[in-house]
């Protein structure tokens, strides 16, 4: 087999486990222990085969990512050009649907009501509006950076069911928004919406 076909794998592979696992993509730089001999024995290996030759090599992170933030434990045969594409015009759309998200926030909440821990069994406002989709999880995970509360939301808050996939998913999602979205273009346009809607 190909060696394109082989790191598409590993890439593959190293991304999965970020989504399911405590294994940090960026700490190990996407590094994983998977021989060819075991890559050459996986009955989907030709779906790696296909995919290298279709989507270039600096696509593949994103691709991956674009199918692991909704389902982590996403089979490479069950991925698809189609979903990667809606992805991407969300990304593109992104700015757009971002503004809208904060003028909702910023005139309906004080931002201590949308990140206060009420109890330690109960979901802060911000990321009942994610779980409801009212606002997206990039917002979300933007507005971390005015007001940091996602670590300690995972720190403090114990429930059983829902919040622990939710939470990790933003963990797990956190890096991959920051490197792909300008973080100061969305700072500045928070600043403004929110100082507008004080005055």
């Amino acid at each position: 087999m190909s060696d394109t076909g082989y790191y598409t794998y590993i890439n593959y592979l190293a991304l999965q486990r970020h989504f399911t696992s405590e294994y940090d993509y960026f700490k190990y730089q996407g590094k994983v222990n998977a021989s060819k001999t075991a890559y050459n024995n996986r009955t989907d290996h030709f779906s790696f085969e296909k995919l290298s030759k279709i989507l270039p090599q600096k696509e593949l992170e994103t691709f991956f990512v674009s199918h692991f933030i909704s389902k982590p434990n996403c089979w490479i045969k069950d991925m698809s050009k189609e979903n990667y594409e809606r992805y991407k015009s969300h990304l593109k759309k992104f700015p757009e649907k971002f503004k809208q998200d904060v003028e909702m926030l910023s005139c309906e909440y004080a931002p201590y009501q949308l990140i206060e821990v009420k109890t330690d069994t109960s979901i802060p406002l911000i990321h009942d509006l994610v779980i409801k989709k009212v606002i997206n999880i990039e917002t979300l995970i933007l507005m971390d950076n005015f007001f940091p509360f996602i670590d300690d939301h995972y720190k403090r808050i114990s429930l059983p069911i829902m919040w622990p996939d939710h939470i990790q998913k933003v963990k797990n999602y956190l890096p991959f928004v920051k490197k792909i979205l300008n973080i100061t273009y969305y700072n500045d346009i928070a600043l403004e919406i929110f100082k507008a809607n004080k005055q």
